[in-house]
Parts: structure tokens; sequence; C-alpha cells
């Protein structure tokens, strides 16, 4: 579904099998964030179809974090795809972050990853993103915030009424209570999170954040 000019939100609401949401961005850099599993990328075709738009053609893929429900997919795309992910995510998918390839079965890709992502602004198109450190959920997880149209892309940060796991190699609650504190400071109108439905409106959204800190790290 289209949230504003060019972006659009493809969610996967199934109970049935995990799969992360998938972000689309359209204009001269046609964009993929977090494509998901592999098997359930038809899914976010078929939606973006019926927008009429096509996210099967990116010239860039980002990537908030390294697990399977969030990357598997970009191995559907040429190698001269550009992809982009956390410098310390892509150190942390190799290493640590293997198990969780080997316990779903899945290969870590094997594409190129040519833009290893650091905090700051990432021009994407006629869009400006902030690129904002969050790790937690892991090491090197990121969030995109785009600050005209106060839109934050969450990954598995920060959810609606919720928070990514910790449970997970290279899990660390300390570290994400203070990256979603971090979070909490800007201002948002869009909360796109990597899993579930999105949440709008700045007072909801300070509520969430609310609600998250005091049941979840107090």
């Amino acid at each position: 579904m289209r949230i504003l000019k060019d972006l659009y939100f493809y969610p996967w609401l199934s109970m049935q099998e995990n799969n992360a949401n998938t972000v689309f961005i359209d204009g001269p850099v046609p964009t993929l964030i977090d494509p998901g599993h592999a098997r359930l990328f038809g899914n976010v075709t078929a939606a973006a179809a019926r927008d009429g738009v096509d996210v099967g053609r990116p010239k860039l893929i980002l990537f908030t974090h390294g697990h399977p429900d969030h990357i598997e997919a970009t191995e559907l795309f040429e190698e001269d795809v550009l992809r982009g992910i956390a410098k310390d995510e892509y150190v942390y998918m190799r290493q640590e972050g293997k198990e969780l390839f080997l316990a779903a079965g899945a290969h870590v890709p094997g594409r190129p990853f040519r833009l290893l992502l650091n905090e700051g602004p990432l021009v994407i198109g006629e869009k400006t993103f902030l690129v904002i450190a969050t790790p937690g959920h892991s090491p090197g997880s990121i969030c995109l915030y785009e600050p005209k149209e106060k839109v934050l892309i969450s990954g598995d940060t920060v959810f609606t009424l919720g928070v990514g796991r910790t449970d997970l190699p290279g899990g660390d609650p300390d570290r994400l209570a203070a990256s979603i504190k971090k979070l909490s400071r800007l201002d948002i109108e869009y909360l796109i999170p990597g899993h579930g439905e999105m949440l709008k409106g700045r007072k909801a959204i300070d509520k969430n954040f609310a609600m998250i800190l005091s049941e979840f790290f107090e």
C-alpha cells in the first residue's frame, strides 16, 4: 500500500509463517528495504502490482539487519543490483549470525554487498534518509529516518506494542534499550516496523515508545 509519494509499505500479516515487512521507494532509484524470505517474495510483487509499481527491478536493496527473514530474498536479484547493509552487520552475518541461516535451512547470501553503511545521511533518489545505528536485536541493526516527512523504518528494533527479541546470537537487551531511547527522541509521524502493523501519528507513536520503555526495560 502507498503511504506517501513514492513510498510503499507491504506488511507480512500471516500468522502461519514468519516473514519480514517490506518497504519500496519508487522514483529515480527504485529501492527495496528488507525483501524478506525468497519463497514468500511473491506476496510483495503481487501487492505492488495492485499499486501499479514494479518491485522486481530495484537499483538498490537495503537491509535493516542480516537475519534470514529480512535478507534471504536478495538472492533473487542480479549481482549488479547495489546492496547495502551496516558494516558491523555484514561482519556479524558471516560470523556469529551464520547460525540463524543454518537453523532456518537457508544459506548466507552469496551476492556481493558493495554498500557498507555508516551512520549519517543517505540520499535515495529525491529522498534523504538518516542511517541510525540501533544495535540490540543484532549487533549491526540500523533504522532509516526521513526527517522531512518524519518516517522511521525501524526494522526489528521497535514494533507497534513490542520490540525485537534479544535471545538470538548477537542480541543484547541493554543495547536495545539504549537504541529505543535514542529513537524515542525523534519527531516521527510514521513508524514502519519490520513486523506487524504500521503506526501513524506523533501522539500514538510517543505513547508506544513510553509503553515499551516502561513495560520492557524498567
